[in-house]
């Protein structure tokens, strides 16, 4: 059986940033170091100015009229030289290491969301990507949720925050070498800061998103009278002061908790400035007290004062601190998929023994957390070659039992065999290369058309002929051909030259898409309501030609529409999971049962349509 992995829990995100490191020296092992080293010069050459800074006073206040050719002022041109050098440093690092962290970021992000779609593309069944906590998890490893960041803004953040703590520590260094104890304690002092503050923004943020989701219904509220869809009915049902009360009601009470949070964050922030303007007054004074009782030089009280308002920097809170910790927790989560090196693809094995027979025994389904079956038993021989029809109401089962015939579901109780031959995990995506079909959500991919309907048969896509063969089949060869770049046009109009396609003229697509995959060696096609989107003279040519189309195959066709059913072979009437009729139309029709009541009620709705 394929591995569960929608109930792995994701890695502590404490230990995720050592491992998002590693992870980015793997994937580019170039761009990350050359990103580490232009970090470090970055967040160090501030701390290199402010030492050149320092000497230049102190070398300013011994060349003071001695002119300007004596070996003090030859001292302060290498003291500025030095200065105006790292200063064209810290700019030229800083601008790289920004365009190398974004890019170093990018690849990480395209990297581990590969990891992500490999993974979830393993299982050979579907289950897993109806499953609302298994796409919850999809969702966080690509950073969608409260805040969008995907694991590569962490890469970026990481690379900003480190620049800005070498700064710091550097700073904090040189304070210390004024005066030690000095500097370690306003390094201390402002690190507590910068840590609570940092919780702060990341709740406040966290606290605003969530309210303007709420807040999205209360504006809703506020709209409604005045959009036009919905003016006349509030106008005609007396409406207005409902919205106007229920607006005012969300609105105080979804603003409570945003007020409380500003209130609580003003008051914190004039805890910080206090702080931090005792702390920087006290400093100053006591490096300016040192300085003119000879303690220390004037160079050195430049030098900490710089220093001190380096260490400023430490305060930031900012977006940066929000990539390292969303992002973080997208790459926890993405870490956490299990890494897939290839799911089943074109190249999977051939099934391993003629197509025969498509038997159901005892087959049986239940979707995942439902307490009722929707299959009941299902016993069902469909012998090579035959079109079979499945009809029933809506929630009859009709579309889970053709899932579970294509393989695209491993059934809760019995089996579907092909042959003497299981469908089983083992095997599942051999016989789904047999298979082809057209559901009601089929695929609409933007991409050219050549490639939509080559999709049946990746391996034949250059077989022309067939193409145009196909696309005639279903109608479609004339659209084609009247596409601005004929067979290479995208199917959207969001690409330069791209076009929208028609529901029907999507459904033909998908139509010849699965005609492609017969032509190439599949010998089960399923049809899910394949006319759906055409009218009625286009579904009529359908199947007026299916048996012609589909010849040699077997067909099991799905629809809600009796007339276009009857010319199959034999018709099966599902109902609430189990198989109530089964026979040809004529045998089905004679025998007055469910079908021949369904299909004379539909009858009877179409010949009475043009009273």
């Amino acid at each position: 059986m394929t591995a569960d992995t929608s109930r792995l829990p994701p890695p502590a995100t404490r230990w995720v940033t050592p491992a998002l490191v590693r992870y980015s020296f793997s994937v580019a092992p170039g761009v990350a170091a050359l990103t580490t080293v232009l970090a470090v010069l970055a967040g160090a050459a501030p701390v290199g100015i402010t030492i050149g800074i320092g000497g230049l006073v102190d070398g300013l206040t011994s060349a003071i009229g001695q002119g300007l050719d004596t070996p003090a002022a030859r001292e302060c041109y290498r003291w500025v030289a030095l200065i105006v050098m790292l200063f064209f440093l810290t700019h030229i690092a800083e601008s790289a290491r920004t365009a190398l962290g974004r890019a170093l970021g990018r690849r990480v992000t395209g990297r581990l969301s590969e990891r992500v779609m490999m993974a979830a593309s393993e299982p050979a069944t579907i289950g897993h990507l109806e499953d609302p906590a298994y796409l919850h998890r999809l969702g966080r490893a690509r950073g969608n949720g409260t805040i969008d960041m995907p694991p590569g803004e962490a890469v970026f953040g990481f690379s900003t925050k480190a620049s800005l703590w070498v700064t710091g520590v550097g700073s904090a260094a040189l304070l210390a070498q004024v005066t030690w104890g000095l500097g370690l304690i306003v390094f201390a002092i402002f690190v507590v800061l910068h840590l609570q503050l940092v919780r702060n923004y990341r709740i406040a943020v966290i606290e605003t998103v969530n309210q303007t989701k709420k807040l999205r219904r209360t504006s809703y509220l506020r709209d409604v009278p005045t959009t036009p869809g919905a003016a006349r009915e509030v106008r005609l049902f007396g409406l207005t002061a409902f919205f106007r009360d229920a607006y005012h009601s969300e609105w105080r009470a979804n603003m409570t908790e945003v007020w409380r949070r500003r209130r609580e964050h003003r008051l914190f922030v004039v805890v910080v400035v206090l702080v931090t303007g005792v702390t920087v007054a006290s400093v100053l004074y006591y490096l300016a007290y040192r300085a003119a009782t000879g303690g220390t030089t004037v160079g050195d009280l430049a030098l900490g004062g710089l220093a001190l308002r380096a260490l400023l920097q430490v305060l930031r809170a900012d977006e940066d601190d929000l990539r390292t910790s969303f992002g973080s927790k997208a790459a926890a989560e993405a870490f956490a998929f299990p890494v897939v090196a290839s799911p089943g693809g074109p190249g999977t094995a051939p099934w391993a023994a003629p197509v025969a027979n498509v038997s159901c025994e005892d087959l049986r389904f239940r979707y995942g957390g439902a307490a009722d079956e929707v299959l009941h038993g299902i016993d069902l021989e469909i012998p090579a070659g035959q079109s079979l029809a499945v009809v029933g109401l809506n929630g009859a089962g009709k579309t889970t039992l053709a899932r579970l015939l294509a393989g695209l579901d491993a059934p809760s109780g019995g089996c579907v065999r092909v042959g003497e031959i299981p469908v089983e995990d083992a095997n599942r995506r051999n016989w789904q290369r047999q298979v082809v079909a057209v559901f009601q959500d089929f695929g609409r991919y933007e991409l050219t058309v050549r490639d939509n309907i080559a999709f049946g048969s990746l391996a034949h896509t250059d077989d022309e002929e067939g193409l145009r063969a196909v696309a005639r089949q279903a109608g479609l060869l004339k659209f084609i051909e009247g596409l601005p770049k004929g067979w290479d046009t995208v199917m959207s109009s969001g690409y330069t030259g791209g076009v929208d396609a028609s529901g029907g003229e999507w459904q033909r697509i998908a139509i010849a898409r699965a005609l492609f995959g017969l032509r190439h060696g599949a010998r089960l096609l399923i049809m899910d309501e394949p006319a759906a989107s055409l009218d009625a003279r286009a579904e009529a040519q359908l199947y007026d030609t299916f048996h012609e189309l589909t010849a040699g195959a077997t067909t099991v066709a799905i629809s809600h529409r009796f007339a276009t059913v009857r010319k199959a072979e034999r018709v099966v009437v599902l109902d609430q999971g189990r198989i109530v009729e089964d026979g040809t139309h004529e045998d089905l029709i004679s025998a007055n049962g469910r079908y021949a009541e369904l299909f004379r009620l539909q009858a009877k709705r179409f010949e009475e349509a043009p009273s």
